[in-house]
Parts: structure tokens; sequence; C-alpha cells
């Protein structure tokens, strides 16, 4: 199996990417928040063997260096962009997200529609989370919340959580390309249910769209349930294949 190490800069700051696979649509894996590329270890080895599959690690985690100021989607979106010129990776594009990421994939697909031939939302956050969980939250447990949220210094790779949502805010777009969503079974409390009902409301985003529940109640779906993700990636690229690739 043929894999590729991709390294390029911006201003000067590594950044870091690896290819895997000889043939077929080109599939972007993008890590929760905080988390490196090799959380996809398991996923882009099987996923390799019908497609190329790019990981790469975003600035802050794995062997990309740590950007100087606090970050937004856009901004991510632009390194991955410069990451897939560096690396000569035209599109179309298959975007699959897990948690966090979910805010990069939706504004890389609502700037360049006509780049995603699908895409696969694995867990991911909506931009109405923290209202919905604030509703139902004690004041103290609302500030601890705001607190993080609003505070690029609270996580690992300094994302402006606040200005990243207000950009996908800002750029709605209706897709007409596959869209997946996977959600965890959910557990029985409020923020559960909240989160199962947002998980619903993002079937709204495209004409063609379909959610799996896993049987997994964990978050992290690439770890207890990467046969779901697998599987999903392969139907995105049946549906696609005869028109697209």
């Amino acid at each position: 199996m043929n894999t590729r190490e991709i390294f390029t800069k911006i201003d000067n700051r590594p950044l870091y990417g690896q290819l895997m696979g000889d043939r077929g649509p080109i599939v972007i894996l993008d890590a929760g928040l905080g988390d490196a590329s090799a959380s996809w270890t398991e996923i882009q080895r099987e996923v390799s063997t019908f497609a190329r599959v790019l990981v790469y690690d975003r600035a802050g985690p794995g062997r990309s260096a740590l950007a100087p100021t606090p970050r937004t989607c856009k901004d991510i979106i632009a390194d991955l962009r410069h990451l897939l010129a560096a690396a000569h990776l035209q599109p179309p594009y298959i975007l699959v997200a897990h948690s966090w990421s979910g805010i990069n994939a939706r504004y890389f697909a609502n700037e360049f529609p006509n780049e995603i031939a699908g895409m696969i939302l694995v867990d991911t956050v909506h931009e109405n989370k923290y209202e919905r969980f604030a509703s139902i939250q004690t004041e103290e447990q609302n500030a601890r919340m705001w607190a993080a949220v609003k505070d690029p210094a609270k996580n690992d790779e300094h994302i402006d959580r606040t200005a990243s949502i207000e950009q996908i805010r800002a750029t709605p777009r209706l897709y007409n390309f596959p869209l997946i969503v996977l959600t965890r079974a959910s557990k029985d409390d409020l923020w559960n249910q909240i989160e199962t009902s947002l998980q619903a409301e993002f079937l709204k985003l495209s004409t063609h769209s379909k959610q799996f529940i896993s049987t997994s109640t964990d978050h992290f779906l690439n770890q207890t349930d990467p046969a779901l993700i697998v599987t999903a990636i392969q139907e995105i690229i049946n549906e696609r294949r005869s028109a697209d690739f």
C-alpha cells in the first residue's frame, strides 16, 4: 500500500499530512478538537484499500506547529487547502469530520461547494449546542461552559469557537451532495437528548442526506465504531462513482 508523508510550511510554520492509498477518490479525515491524525489510523488503513485517504494535523496537535494567534474554521480550511495544493491533490473531496471538526468541514463546503463530492459528520458539534445546553444548566454550569467556549486559550489549538460559529452562521448553504450523519447512541439525560435532537437537524443541510445511529454511546466513534464510518464512506463513493469518479 502506497503511503506518502506530506510536509509543507505556512509562514515558516510546519504543517503535516499523510496520504495512503493508490487509487480512487480523495477522502479527507479531520479529527476532533485537540486530536491528531493518528486518531484515524484504523479507518485510514481500511479505507485506503478502495480510496486515497488524507489525514493531517491541524496547527497544534501532532506534527504541525501551533499557530501564533487564535484560529477560526476559516483559518483551518486555508491551511488544509494549502496542504492539498502542496500535495497536488485535486478535488472533488469527500470530507469526514469528527466532533468540532464538523464546523471546519461545513465551512469548507459552504465556501467551495463545487469541490465537495460528499460529507460525513461523525457525532459533530452543532452551532446551537451551547445555547441549547445553557437553557437547561445552572448559572454555575453555564459560567464554566462559556468560559471554556469563549476563551481560545482554554483549548489545545487556540480555536476561537465563538468566531468560528459566527462564520458558519454567516455562510449558510443547502448542499446537493450526499451527506451522512453518524450519531452515537443516546443516553437518558437532558444533555444527550439535546445532542440527539441537534444531530437530526444536520439532515436539513443537504437535499440528499441520511442518518445512521451507532450502537456505541461513546462520542469517539472513530475509536469505538470504525466500521460504521468505513461503511458510510463506501456508501458515498458508491453513490457518486458513476457520475464523478
